[in-house]
């Protein structure tokens, strides 16, 4: 994944990541979100900004890997970590309430100057993930939402099944068993 091609942008503060997110979040964006936060979690960082004031959309996959980040940090019930949303548009807060996950989220409405801020994109070919990876990390984002939220098993039945069928077709297409074919 080129710079070009992702739209998170990140600065780092000592303790607090604010990541900012431009356009349209999907899932090819899902691999890069959940490989920075979970790498500055191993170094003991908790708190995230994401900074949504250039962002259109997410898609459920962007969603549930968001969600379930959101969810591990305070997974114990202990406030130990927290991700805030910061101006996210209408569209966006009410997907996150329509799926039982706006509750995650710590959400800000202010008036920021992104001038000042030392946003880089940062390491993106350490990113990018191959089909199947984006395939898992689809799968996983889903069901988080069902495990988050039990209503949203109807929501994402059919997509859980189709990505659980497609996943397995890219497994079973390995190299090894093409050649025997």
């Amino acid at each position: 994944m080129h710079s070009k091609d992702t739209p998170l942008l990140v600065a780092q503060n000592d303790d607090v990541v604010c990541i900012k997110v431009k356009g349209r979040a999907t899932v090819k964006t899902s691999v890069p979100l959940k490989a920075i936060i979970e790498e500055r979690r191993a170094r003991g960082i908790i708190h995230y900004i994401l900074i949504l004031d250039e962002c259109l959309v997410m898609d459920s996959t962007f969603l549930g890997v968001l969600a379930n980040q959101a969810f591990e940090l305070v997974e114990d019930g202990d406030p130990k970590g927290s991700i805030q949303l910061l101006n996210p548009n209408e569209r966006l807060q009410g997907l996150l309430d329509n799926l039982g996950v706006l509750e995650l989220f710590h959400v800000v409405h202010q008036n920021i100057s992104s001038n000042q801020e030392p946003y880089k994109a940062e390491g993106e070919s350490l990113y990018s993930g191959s089909k199947t990876e984006m395939t898992k990390i689809s799968l996983n984002a889903h069901r988080a939402l069902i495990a988050l939220n039990p209503a949203n098993e109807d929501k994402f039945k059919d997509v859980t099944r189709f990505l659980e069928d497609e996943l397995n077709r890219q497994e079973n297409s390995s190299p090894a068993n093409t050649e025997a074919q």
